[in-house]
């Protein structure tokens, strides 16, 4: 191909060789502007990454700009709340004011955003705490609130930018302070008061805040403070008047153990002055009962019959008052010995089955085999009678009387229980009373004096027992009494 081109006319081969050396120039310009193309694009994104990583470098400085004013507020939050907590340990086991005051100084005063602080006593007007305040400023604080006492009542804090307080303080400083009542409840009891920032040009929310809470706290001690000496005075109080009240109690105990001692004396005296006419009056109608002096005509031995029954209640009357004063004043001999109580409750039972046959009354019993316990025979055996005697005369007839006895850890416990009317709450409180009779349905009227349970009760007392009754109307009644067992 070369010779081929060689042989041809020399001017056609230049113009050739011209044409390649302009197409081979041609195709390096453009490879040459290809390259620079690309290079444009690399130039491009390069920038574009140093603008991305520059922004995110502003965006860290900044960053880091703020995390260090995030720490510094942090840092200064955790200084306050050291501050309260050294605060609350400081005062919180004393109870005196003075002491309450002193632990706030100059460090607290700062912590808590502030040069200067100051607290007034409420409504006394005196300085408790005055920290780099001058005389004047002081002055003029408590001067106003010694004559607007009624401005603190609603205020929980008064800032120097309200308009409320330059109404108030119209030449006081009106930068940067607070204002804030100690009170508890409707007690308020002192003014505190901060002025000029540390650091900042306007108070923040959290100086605001930290103030509230230290001022919370502080109402808190001085009102514990009030309570404790409120109840220290009422605890004086109450111990005079308990001593005198004690006093009078025992000046009582005694006027009505002396009056006691006269009745029990009186009812001895009076029952042993009747017990010898009625003795009289009881053999005299037993001898015309009888007929000892001769036919007596019916209705006469009839009204005689009923004046010795009669006769027959106002002894035991008489010998139930005898008991009882000899119980209460101590001339009863007791004689408690260990004594077979099943039989004592079988043989009293027996003996009073004739009236409840009467009646047609059904005894039963639920007692074990045998069960020795601490008692007086005779005293016992009144109260048994009594109580059986008293389940007779308030059942109905055909209706049911059970008498029961259980051991109990080392106690016998003895109930007698009826079918009967039962009683009503009210008069439970009162069944142990003398002469008490209690109310019945239907306006059922028993004869009785309203001695013998008072009498029980007063035997049971001697036995150092207790004895107690359970009843609803309709439903029966059921008396209890303890005894030591064996």
């Amino acid at each position: 191909m070369i010779k081929k081109i060689l042989s041809l006319d020399p001017l056609i081969t230049l113009i050739l060789i011209f044409f390649g050396i302009i197409s081979f120039l041609i195709f390096y310009i453009l490879n040459k502007l290809q390259n620079i193309a690309n290079l444009k694009k690399e130039i491009n994104r390069a920038n574009k990454t140093i603008y991305g990583l520059d922004q995110q470098a502003k965006l860290i400085i900044k960053s880091d700009m703020e995390l260090k004013f995030s720490q510094q507020e942090i840092e200064s939050e955790l200084t306050k709340l050291v501050l309260i907590k050294n605060l609350l340990l400081s005062a919180s086991y004393t109870l005196e004011k003075e002491k309450i005051y002193s632990s706030i100084n100059k460090e607290i005063i700062n912590a808590l955003g502030f040069k200067k602080g100051l607290i007034i006593d409420f409504p006394e007007g005196k300085e408790k705490v005055n920290i780099d305040f001058n005389a004047s400023d002081a002055e003029l604080f408590k001067g106003t609130f010694k004559h607007k006492k009624e401005l603190l009542k609603d205020i929980q804090l008064l800032r120097s930018s309200s308009e409320i307080y330059k109404d108030i303080f119209p030449e006081a400083l009106n930068k940067n302070i607070l204002i804030a009542p100690i009170k508890a409840r409707e007690s308020i009891y002192a003014i505190f008061i901060v002025s000029d920032l540390n650091l900042h040009t306007e108070i923040r929310k959290s100086e605001e805040e930290t103030f509230l809470i230290v001022c919370l706290y502080l109402s808190q001690c001085l009102d514990n403070i009030h309570l404790f000496e409120d109840i220290y005075h009422t605890k004086d109080n109450l111990e005079r008047k308990i001593k005198e009240r004690t006093s009078e109690l025992v000046k009582s105990l005694r006027a009505i153990e002396a009056i006691s001692k006269t009745k029990s004396n009186f009812i001895s005296s009076v029952s042993h002055e009747l017990r010898t006419p009625l003795t009289s009056v009881k053999g005299f109608s037993s001898l015309l009962v009888n007929e000892k002096f001769g036919k007596l005509p019916e209705e006469a031995r009839k009204r005689l019959l009923k004046i010795d029954d009669n006769v027959n209640n106002l002894m035991s009357i008489v010998n139930t008052l005898l008991d009882i004063s000899r119980i209460e004043s101590g001339k009863m001999e007791i004689k408690i010995a260990p004594f077979e109580i099943i039989k004592l409750i079988k043989d009293v039972a027996d003996f009073l089955s004739p009236q409840a046959q009467a009646k047609k009354i059904e005894l039963a019993f639920e007692l074990p085999k045998s069960l020795n316990a601490y008692l007086d025979k005779n005293l016992i055996e009144r109260v048994l009678i009594n109580l059986i005697n008293n389940a007779i005369k308030f059942t109905p007839a055909g209706g049911k009387i059970t008498l029961k006895c259980i051991q109990k850890d080392k106690q016998a416990i003895i109930s007698v229980s009826d079918t009967g009317y039962g009683m009503e709450a009210t008069d439970l409180e009162k069944i142990f009373q003398e002469f008490f009779r209690a109310s019945h349905p239907s306006g059922i009227q028993i004869e009785g004096s309203g001695l013998g349970l008072s009498l029980v009760k007063k035997i049971i007392d001697t036995h150092k027992e207790k004895i107690w009754v359970e009843s609803k109307p309709d439903k029966g009644t059921t008396v209890t009494f303890t005894l030591r067992a064996i």
